[in-house]
């Protein structure tokens, strides 16, 4: 088994109904997608997903996997320009993992990272911010994202002190 990561620029932000189209179009796959980044920064307009393929070589795991991809962008009525294509074993890209794993956090982690430490309610809220990273998977148990863009955004925000004002109403 092949994993193959494609990143496409699509001229459209990633965002929970295309994740939730991609996984049903390619969900023989075992599809993980998200906002693509490079270098840890968020690019706009991309998307990256990886897929599990069964092919005999990596060649034809990634020809299929941009063919599959490729199609499922275009049903959802995107345009495709491929980006990148990262093919690994499996096993490989599990030993990498398992080497140097990132690290994710959740609404927890997210309300911990914060000095001094806020409500989780107060860190699910920021998540919601048009200008907080994207999620990079959603679990059974929530959404999880990358801890480096999280510091990374975090260490832009301006915290304000107190009780935000109560909206004249």
């Amino acid at each position: 088994m092949w994993s193959v990561r494609v990143d496409a620029d699509t001229g459209s932000d990633f965002t929970d109904d295309l994740g939730a189209h991609l996984r049903d179009q390619l969900a023989g796959r075992h599809v993980a997608a998200g906002a693509g980044h490079v270098a840890g920064r968020r690019q706009a307009g991309r998307v990256s997903m990886q897929l599990s393929m069964d092919e005999s070589t990596a060649r034809q795991a990634a020809d299929a996997a941009v063919r599959e991809a490729t199609a499922a962008l275009r049903a959802y009525g995107l345009t495709v320009h491929v980006t990148r294509i990262e093919v690994l074993l499996e096993e490989e890209l599990e030993e990498e993992t398992r080497a140097a794993p990132p690290e994710l956090m959740g609404v927890r982690e997210i309300a911990a990272a914060v000095d001094p430490p806020m409500t989780r309610q107060r860190a699910d809220q920021l998540t919601k911010r048009p200008d907080f990273p994207a999620p990079i998977a959603e679990l059974a148990a929530g959404k999880i994202w990358s801890g480096a863009a999280v510091r990374r955004w975090l260490s832009t925000w301006e915290r304000k002190s107190g009780r935000p004002r109560a909206s004249a109403g």
